[in-house]
């Protein structure tokens, strides 16, 4: 009679990874060598087994040097604020946050003049409207990076984001 050639399959998952097993056997006892294989898979593997990192470096690795790239400091041209001549204030209620009051240089109002009417105005900005509050007549401005502006003689402040 010819001898019977079975085959085994064992698979077992140790740390994660999933360990295939097969072998080729002339006895019948299929199930003791699955059963095997898998307990000895639950077992915890040893160092001969496990690949560790090398714990020197290689004197012979290629350096790779990254991007140059500028400071985190810089802005783009693009993307800067305008420069706004005058006295800075305090800030005010905008309708999306504080806002910068700034006196502009060429009348003779001081920030003392100036405060109670951008408290005023402040929330009003987004009206975008021309208003008339204590004599300033107010409303938004054509000048790059000033939100809004009020003028009364030469006296001049606008609001600014911060």
């Amino acid at each position: 009679m010819a001898a019977l050639r079975t085959w085994s399959l064992a698979v077992a998952v140790v740390g994660g990874a999933v360990l295939l097993g097969g072998c080729g056997s002339d006895s019948g006892d299929v199930a003791g060598t699955v059963s095997s294989a898998i307990d000895a898979g639950n077992q915890a593997p040893t160092s001969s087994s496990v690949d560790e990192a090398p714990t020197s470096t290689n004197p012979s690795a290629q350096t790779v040097p990254g991007p140059q790239l500028p400071s985190a400091t810089s802005v783009p041209p693009s993307k800067e604020a305008p420069t706004i001549g005058g006295t800075r204030c305090d800030t005010v209620n905008g309708p999306d946050g504080a806002l910068r009051v700034v006196v502009f240089s060429s009348g003779s109002a001081d920030c003392g003049v100036v405060m109670p009417v951008a408290r005023t105005f402040g929330p009003l900005i987004a009206t975008g409207r021309n208003q008339d509050v204590d004599g300033w007549s107010c409303g938004p401005s054509q000048t790059t990076g000033v939100l809004a502006k009020c003028t009364k003689g030469s006296d001049a402040f606008g609001f600014i984001p911060q």
